[in-house]
């Protein structure tokens, strides 16, 4: 398994000689978020953004996986993208949020929990909001995924 995160940049990764069995891109989504509508993202911040999704779906039709997700909070990626693969709620996974995540790609889709499934507040302190726990893949989520995707 090799994982290429922050500070690396997946728009300078050499691809590997060997064969890739499967692919779990998640871009960044600051720059997509509807939670920005507010203070919306500018041209060069979106085309910046962009270029490293753009860069993860370059990487999964070059390499052909057995399977490939593009992960991302529903959100402007769909302007770009079009609908979505497949949608859930993070607590859906026993990951405690509410957010709607989607998918693009080729993949099987994994199985909820099943039993009780509490639905988390929505309600967050300024303080809770900054937490980085909220940017990435949940992981709940990413296991069922990597199950159902072996």
């Amino acid at each position: 398994m090799r994982l290429i995160d922050l500070p690396n940049d997946v728009r300078l990764m050499t691809l590997p000689p060997e064969p890739v069995h499967g692919i779990l891109a998640a871009p960044p989504c600051t720059r997509f978020s509807y939670a920005r509508n507010r203070y919306p993202a500018n041209a060069d911040e979106l085309r910046d953004a962009l270029s490293i999704a753009d860069a993860c779906v370059r990487i999964a039709h070059v390499l052909r996986p057995d399977w490939w997700a593009l992960e991302n909070p529903l959100n402007l990626l769909r302007r770009y993208y079009g609908k979505p693969a497949w949608t859930f709620r993070q607590y859906e996974y026993g990951d405690p949020a509410d957010k709607v995540t989607a998918l693009w790609g080729r993949f099987r889709p994994p199985m909820k929990l099943v039993g009780k499934r509490t639905k988390p507040s929505t309600f967050k302190t300024s303080s809770e909001n900054a937490l980085p726990h909220d940017a990435i893949t949940p992981p709940g989520f990413a296991r069922a995924f990597f199950e159902a995707n072996p």
